[in-house]
Formats: C-alpha cells, structure tokens, sequence
C-alpha cells in the first residue's frame, strides 16, 4: 500500500489507543500522532530511491550496490526488509520510548523515571506507535511479490511472507475510506465521550475491528491477480486497478478521490 494509507492506517489505531487515554486533549492528541508515526515509519527502507543516496549515504557507508539495486534486492536494509519487521516494531518502540524518555530528562529536566515507570505513563502511545508499525507490516502482505515475495516479518528468518497480489500498490481508494472513516468516527466517540458518559473503548473497538472486516472483505473480492515476480506492465495493472475503483466507488467518488490523488506529490 501507499505510504499516505499506510500512515492514516496508524492514526486510526491511534485513535482506537487514545480512548483508553485518561490524559488531556493533547495528550491523546500525542497518541494519535505517535500511531501515525508508527504506520508510515516503516518505508523509511525505501530512502535508498532517494536520488542522492549513492552521492551521499551510499558513499558515506561504502556501500557495493546502488540505491535502486538495494531497494529491489534482499538485502537486511533493503525494502520489505528488516523495517518489515516484528523484531523492528520491537526495536523501534523500544528505541523510540527511550529517546522519548531522556529528552524530558535532558529538555524537561524532569526526574529521570525508570524504564517500566515511564512505559507505564505512556503505555497508549507505545501501544499507538507498535500497532501501527505492525499494521504497516500486514497492510504490505497483499500487495504483489515483486523482487522480494512479501516482507521479512520474522527477520532475521531468510523467509518473506505475503505478496499475494490481491491489490494493487496504489489506488485503494476504497480501503483509504474506511480507514479514514474508522479514524473520523474514533474521533466523534472520544469527543461526545465529554458530552455523554459511556464506554467509549468498546464503541471504538468495535468500530476498528469492523474497519479491519471490511477492508478484508475489499481485499479479497477484487477478482484481479495482481500479482508478479519480475517485469509488468505497470499500466495494465494500474487502469485495471483504478477500473476496480470506480466500479466500486461509483463516478462520482472515485472522480473525488482521483482528484485527491492528483493532488497529492506521492503515489496515492
């Protein structure tokens, strides 16, 4: 999938994380970002198609191959690779929890708390930031194999899994929506929570988990096998990818979202 469903698909589990926050307005705001972070942080692996990746990074590390020869191979730092990762959800939340935790010790100079304490205190926005790198992970399984057959979820096994080619890499208009929609609809029950008490974790919870029922039920009714291992036609795919979406979308929408697409500097 794109990175722009990629990182809205980590600010809905951010949402869903912040109706268990007991914090204030802005820190449940902080969840959010933190589940967005999480879901785009992942394809930080394709900065390697950065056209001044060999000049400078490539350069600087020594490395053999170049940028797009890293992208596409199988490589631990290529694409799909270890960022694709259970191990890098884990690291990374680690990694980020500690940063997070001395910058308020050294900006803050607040007491320097131990590592459990302040994961407790921040447990909303960990769990925001893991699942929505992990949600990145799963999002990448349908797309086609291509060069790697799937993403090296269980790095450092050798073994890829996915790359089913149920969908496209882009042109998900559909399943941007219903993410979009879980997040809009997240945000209007915490908001009405300070209207009305009730369990606003159970409504939010039952709207994520019937966002990831219809997203399923999308993937796996496109009746196209998008999948490949080495040379496409991109354009073949690509219309009949966008012709998936209007016959699922109706003009009217899929004119909308195409205008949106357009709009946008990233494949979307």
């Amino acid at each position: 999938m794109d990175i722009f469903s990629h990182t809205m698909s980590g600010v809905a589990v951010g949402t869903l994380a912040a109706s268990f926050s007991k914090g204030c307005l802005s820190e449940r705001l902080m969840v959010v970002f933190f589940g967005g972070f999480g879901g785009a942080l992942p394809d930080i692996d394709a900065i390697s198609l950065w056209s001044g990746f060999d000049s400078s990074i490539g350069e600087f590390l020594g490395l053999d191959n170049s940028g797009r020869e890293i992208y596409s191979g199988k490589f631990w730092y290529s694409h799909h690779a270890f960022m694709h990762s259970l191990f890098a959800a884990l690291f990374m939340t680690i990694l980020i929890t500690f940063v997070r935790m001395a910058s308020m010790k050294i900006f803050r100079r607040s007491q320097w708390e131990g590592g459990v304490a302040y994961a407790m205190t921040r447990r909303c926005s960990i769990f925001a930031f893991l699942g929505g790198f992990i949600v990145h992970l799963f999002e990448d399984m349908p797309t086609p194999s291509s060069t790697w057959g799937g993403v090296n979820f269980f790095w450092p096994s050798p073994d890829y899994i996915g790359g089913t080619g149920h969908i496209w890499w882009w042109n998900n208009y559909d399943l941007f929506l219903i993410i979009v929609g879980v997040s809009v609809i997240n945000v209007l029950l915490i908001l009405l929570r300070r209207l009305r008490a009730f369990q606003v974790q159970k409504w939010c919870l039952g709207a994520f988990a019937m966002g990831v029922v219809l997203c399923l039920v999308q993937i796996n009714s496109r009746g196209f096998d998008f999948g490949y291992q080495e040379s496409v036609d991109y354009q073949k795919y690509e219309k009949r990818s966008k012709d998936i979406q209007r016959e699922i979308l109706g003009d009217t929408v899929y004119e909308w979202m195409v205008e949106l697409d357009s709009r946008l500097p990233i494949y979307f």
